[in-house]
């Protein structure tokens, strides 16, 4: 798990750029824009790779019997599993810091490292198996989002020192081409960073006090779950309403009436087109909160009541969702399960209640 700090203030470069990008914007342009931003990541989602690469090794190299398996261990080099990976999300998260870039650049750079292996490319399976280049992907596909997205570009000779020396410009920039290619080009889609803030601007003009709050309690959502493998697969659309429910779910009553919650919940079910009260929705809530607490030391808590999460007990929902690598890989299906069988499900009911349930056939 990554080991991140709560700090509300530490973004004020990410918000400029949102007031700058979102703010003021007509409500019929807000939701146009989401409903654009819903079609494009339908190109940009992501298999869980390293569940499939350990079948396609199983398949190549069947462990002999008696034999101890290592799953997905080859003789290039050490596999790369969901811990590598957290670590060097949280290097990354670091070099940004340090060099004062934006945060959101991290979940971009992630982005197109997850995607691109998950593609066919014969690098993109040398580097699962392989964490020296495994590393060397992330170095390049961080380098493609500073070049894309920051107004200063990041050279491959400042790249190569980086990894003091372990890799060359010149593999940096060859890498480089290969990853792109793997991509198909496709480098503009929409992130999670962006689906929380253009939602947040549905947010009623009377509660635009309660904004920074509400931004901050979901960017930091987002940064982790940026590092968190379990999420990889998700929609990134999925992750945002999640975080944004539970920023607010954070806010006390006194602070947020209760008419301003629902014009708010109210114009996000209308613009998406999912049911934001789903098992999925609820499952990822919930693991969420939970990385929260353990990588701030700040319990989010859920205080509003008006879109509750479900629960059996907190202590088994913990030891659930925050334990192995193995958990990390199918906590999705036991939450699910853990929401359908609960004997009364608030949180369907209050969305009947408000009339913006989304029945799916």
């Amino acid at each position: 798990m990554m080991s991140l700090q709560f700090k509300p203030e530490q973004n004020s470069q990410d918000d400029d750029i949102v007031d700058c990008a979102v703010a003021k914007m007509d409500p019929r342009d807000v939701c146009a824009s989401l409903s654009v931003m819903f079609q494009q990541e339908e190109y940009y989602l992501c298999d869980d790779y390293l569940r499939e690469g350990e079948r396609h090794l199983n398949c190549l190299h069947p462990p002999s019997a008696g034999a101890q398996h290592h799953p997905g261990r080859s003789e290039q080099g050490e596999p790369v599993d969901a811990l590598c990976r957290a670590k060097i999300c949280e290097w990354i998260f670091q070099v940004v810091d340090f060099t004062k870039l934006q945060r959101e650049t991290v979940s971009i750079a992630m982005s197109y490292l997850d995607r691109f292996l998950c593609s066919s490319s014969p690098r993109a399976q040398r580097a699962l198996n392989d964490r020296k280049e495994y590393q060397l992907a992330a170095l390049t596909t961080l380098y493609i989002a500073v070049k894309l997205f920051e107004p200063l570009a990041m050279d491959a000779e400042l790249v190569s020192k980086l990894s003091r020396g372990l890799h060359t410009p010149e593999e940096i920039t060859e890498f480089e081409y290969d990853i792109l290619c793997a991509l198909k080009w496709r480098v503009q889609g929409p992130t999670t960073f962006q689906f929380v803030n253009y939602i947040m601007e549905l947010l009623p003009v009377s509660a635009e006090s309660m904004k920074p709050t509400l931004y901050d309690f979901s960017h930091f959502q987002v940064e982790i779950a940026t590092g968190d493998y379990a999420f990889v697969p998700l929609r990134r659309s999925t992750i945002a309403i999640a975080a944004v429910l539970n920023a607010l779910e954070g806010i006390p009553p006194s602070d947020l009436p209760f008419g301003e919650r629902i014009s708010f919940i109210r114009s996000i079910g209308a613009v998406i087109d999912f049911d934001i009260f789903s098992p999925e929705i609820n499952a990822v809530r919930m693991r969420l909160l939970d990385s929260f607490a353990q990588c701030s030391g700040y319990e989010l808590s859920q205080v509003a009541g008006l879109t509750p999460i479900i629960r059996k007990t907190r202590s088994a929902s913990r030891s659930d969702s925050l334990g192995s690598d193995t958990s990390n890989e199918c906590f999705m299906d036991d939450k699910i399960c853990e929401y359908e069988s609960s004997p009364v499900c608030v949180s369907r009911e209050m969305v009947t209640s408000l009339g913006i349930s989304k029945d799916k056939s």
